[in-house]
C-alpha cells in the first residue's frame, strides 16, 4: 500500500522541480488543459451511457485526467510558492516529504 503515495509523491515533486525552473504560467495552465480534457471525456460519457456500456473505461480516464490535473496544479503551487526563497532540489525534496506525508494519511480521511 506504500507504492500509491510514493508514486503520487514522486509525481508532485516532479512538477514541483519542473515548475522551480519554468515560467510561472506553465504549470497552471498543463494542470488547467488536463482539468478541461477530463470534462471533455465526462460530458462526451453522457451520450455514450445511454449508447452502450463503455462507462467504465471512460469514466476512469475522466478521473485520471482530473487527478493528474490536481497534482500538477498543487505542485506547481508549491513551486510558485517555494521558488523565491529555496533551490529547485529543496523544493523538489520538501514536495516529495510533503506529498508522501499527504498522501500517506489521505486514505484515512476519506
Amino acid at each position: 500500500m506504500i507504492f500509491l503515495p510514493f508514486f503520487a509523491a514522486s509525481m508532485l515533486s516532479l512538477t514541483a522541480f519542473l515548475q522551480s525552473e519554468a515560467a510561472w504560467w506553465k504549470g497552471p495552465l498543463a494542470a488547467l488543459v488536463l482539468f478541461w480534457a477530463g470534462f471533455g471525456v465526462a460530458v462526451g460519457l453522457s451520450d455514450a451511457v445511454v449508447e452502450n456500456s463503455i462507462a467504465p473505461p471512460a469514466m476512469g480516464i475522466a478521473a485520471g485526467a482530473w487527478l493528474g490535473a490536481g497534482v500538477i496544479g498543487l505542485g506547481a503551487v508549491l513551486a510558485l510558492i517555494l521558488r523565491k526563497s529555496l533551490s529547485p532540489g529543496r523544493i523538489a525534496g520538501t514536495a516529495f516529504l510533503g506529498g508522501f506525508a499527504f498522501f500517506s494519511v489521505l486514505p484515512f480521511l476519506i
